[in-house]
């Protein structure tokens, strides 16, 4: 691992909220800042429900009656367990490009990452949707990459993971709303790692970077399959989503970012702005 000075931070996978216009200016503002509410530089936790909470309920301020209330919990349990899924994707897609570019070391701790400290928590909802588990997948493709395996082996192991993460999402039922929740928390997951990862414009920690860049694979691939459906809402939503990511190319221009330009968590909070915007019109 090049940065072998600091070692994997666990990402809190539901730590992440609705971002509205007002917190994006403030994130904005000091994202480049050093001054910290938390261990990132800021903080990005809240407990905002906004336009999930008001497309499900149909109105908002009246999820307190207990049928909104408890349907509202489920939503919300099936938008942890989307982003859940998500954050151990983006954690592998990061370790297959590394291990396709020859750069085992540091793949070997993108792999293992997500089976020692994700998928414990995940089991849970596992168990809540019925959706099968896939924990001898992750286990088989950490140990090809740890033992060496070739590229094209790797890369099969690679695919059954993700076979089983998409079963898993089918068993979510979590609507075109909760899938862009999802989204959202993903890039706001992604900001945070980012915040630390990259300081005024050079690396600090490249786990931590390599890892925003998963999770905005992440968004990306469940954004361009949303924006090729036929209704025409999610269509859009996907269309302007992919619209938001495709600026974040200068701030994460690859696995290995090395000798290029970069940029700030902002960029990223932006993203993750007007995503919410978009948002708006699913139902």
């Amino acid at each position: 691992m090049a940065d072998s000075s600091n070692s994997p931070r666990k990402v809190e996978p539901r730590r992440w909220s609705a971002l509205t216009m007002a917190g994006a200016a403030f994130g904005i503002a000091i994202a480049g800042q050093t001054q910290a509410a938390g261990p990132g530089g800021f903080d990005m936790q809240g407990t905002e429900k906004l336009w999930l909470a008001q497309s499900e309920s149909g109105e908002a301020g009246e999820g307190g009656e207990g049928g909104e209330a408890g349907h509202a919990e489920d939503i919300d349990a099936a938008v942890e367990f989307l982003t859940d899924l998500g954050l151990i994707e983006g954690h592998l897609r990061a370790g297959i490009a590394l291990y396709q570019a020859g750069l085992a070391d540091q793949a070997i701790t993108h792999m293992k990452h997500p089976q020692s400290e994700i998928y414990t928590e995940l089991e849970v909802h596992l168990d809540q949707f019925g959706a099968p588990g896939f924990a001898d997948e992750l286990i088989a493709l950490a140990s090809a990459v740890e033992g060496g395996a070739t590229v094209g082996d790797a890369e099969t192991a690679f695919a059954a993971v993700l076979t089983k993460i998409e079963e898993a999402r089918d068993h979510a039922h979590a609507g075109e709303a909760g899938e862009a929740a999802s989204i959202l928390g993903l890039v706001r997951v992604a900001a945070e790692e980012y915040h630390i990862g990259i300081v005024d414009g050079a690396v600090s920690n490249l786990h931590e970077y390599q890892d925003a860049w998963g999770f905005v694979q992440v968004a990306r691939s469940v954004a361009e399959h949303m924006a090729g459906e036929d209704d025409a809402a999610e269509k859009a939503f996907g269309e302007k989503t992919l619209a938001a990511l495709s600026e974040l190319d200068i701030a994460l221009p690859g696995v290995s970012p090395e000798g290029k330009p970069l940029g700030d968590a902002g960029m990223l909070l932006g993203a993750a702005a007007k995503i919410e915007l978009a948002a708006y019109a699913l139902k």
